[in-house]
């Protein structure tokens, strides 16, 4: 149990040394079931709850690395063997292994595991394959509920021989850090005065901003993208916006046409926080209508699941100052 306290000690240690946003921790609870544990006409106890704790640096949105320790219950077993042949105690693993995600949507993915376990039951130690099957719930930036199973294979030494462990369990990742926040420079505008001025009118030319969005998601991943439309709009209060949300062909019509309203609500509300009145605002949801791009691929239903923010051309005055 000491060794495993210094491990676990040894890798929260070295987290200084890796990109704190990417690395997250977790745990679980469940359920562990022993394969070829009981071979003799004695008492054998061969399952036990079960509970976990590991630690993940995420390389990229598919690729990761877990250290992990698990205590895999307590349990009675007999082998086939001369001599002493039975086993009571603890059942201890400590494993190493890449975690390969296969995102869903946005907030679901599933993931695999292969790697290595070196597992401890009082004298009797192995190094064994172990793999796991599990999938992921993102809940926010931070949390992401977990469900897993994983096995450990042919666990042998003195006593024990061929020995393979089955654990289920259900618990959390915590990611450190938090969500980035794009911070807008303010530029403080220097009015030159001058002794005489003329009005001239001039026409503001029409502006367009797109705004991407995720698969089946009405929220809106990057505001700093309508920083430049909310500025105009603050700055000519006589200009208008036209806010249209539109999908790819997933799900039905009627899902879609609903969910492109969605995106365009979330759209406007980000210029309603800035102090954009509501009546200056046309929003709309038009959704599978005008595609810009092929449906049939994944790189054209990304750019298909957009909103478009459109500012009309409009007049306004400049006071021109005296050369």
């Amino acid at each position: 149990m000491k060794k495993i306290a210094l491990a676990v000690a040894a890798v929260v240690a070295g987290l200084s040394n890796v990109a704190v946003a990417d690395t997250y921790m977790g745990g679980k609870l469940g359920y562990n079931a022993l394969n070829d544990a009981c071979h003799l006409n004695a008492p054998c106890d061969d399952d036990s709850f079960a509970a976990s704790m590991h630690l993940g640096y995420n390389f990229n949105e598919y690729v990761a690395a877990e250290y992990g320790v698990d205590y895999l219950g307590s349990f009675k077993a007999n082998f086939d063997k001369a001599g002493m042949n039975t086993v009571d105690g603890d059942l201890w693993a400590i494993t190493l292994a890449p975690k390969f995600n296969l995102p869903v949507t946005d907030s679901f993915n599933l993931f695999a595991k292969a790697g290595a376990a070196y597992m401890m039951a009082g004298d009797e130690k192995d190094l064994v394959p172990t793999g796991s099957l599990g999938a992921e719930y993102k809940v926010n930036y931070n949390l992401s509920l977990r469900a897993e199973y994983q096995r450990f294979e042919n666990m042998s030494d003195n006593v024990i021989s061929d020995m393979d462990a089955n654990y289920f369990g259900l618990g959390f990742n915590y990611k450190f850090g938090s969500e980035p926040v794009v911070v807008e420079e303010v530029v403080e505008e220097v009015v030159e005065v001058r002794p005489a001025a003329r009005i001239v009118e001039h026409v503001y030319p029409a502006q367009v901003e797109t705004v991407q969005f995720g698969l089946e998601s009405a929220e809106v991943q990057d505001a700093s993208r309508l920083s430049t439309t909310i500025e105009l709009m603050n700055t000519y209060p006589q200009a208008q916006v036209e806010i249209t949300g539109y999908s790819d062909t997933t799900g039905s019509e009627a899902y879609n046409q609903a969910l492109t309203e969605k995106r365009a609500e979330a759209v406007a509300e980000q210029f309603k926080a800035e102090g954009i009145a509501a009546e200056r605002m046309t929003v709309k949801g038009m959704g599978e209508a005008n595609p810009v791009a092929s449906n049939e691929t994944r790189e054209g239903r990304e750019e298909n699941r957009r909103v478009e923010v459109v500012v009309p051309a409009f007049q306004y005055k400049e006071t021109v100052q005296a050369q």
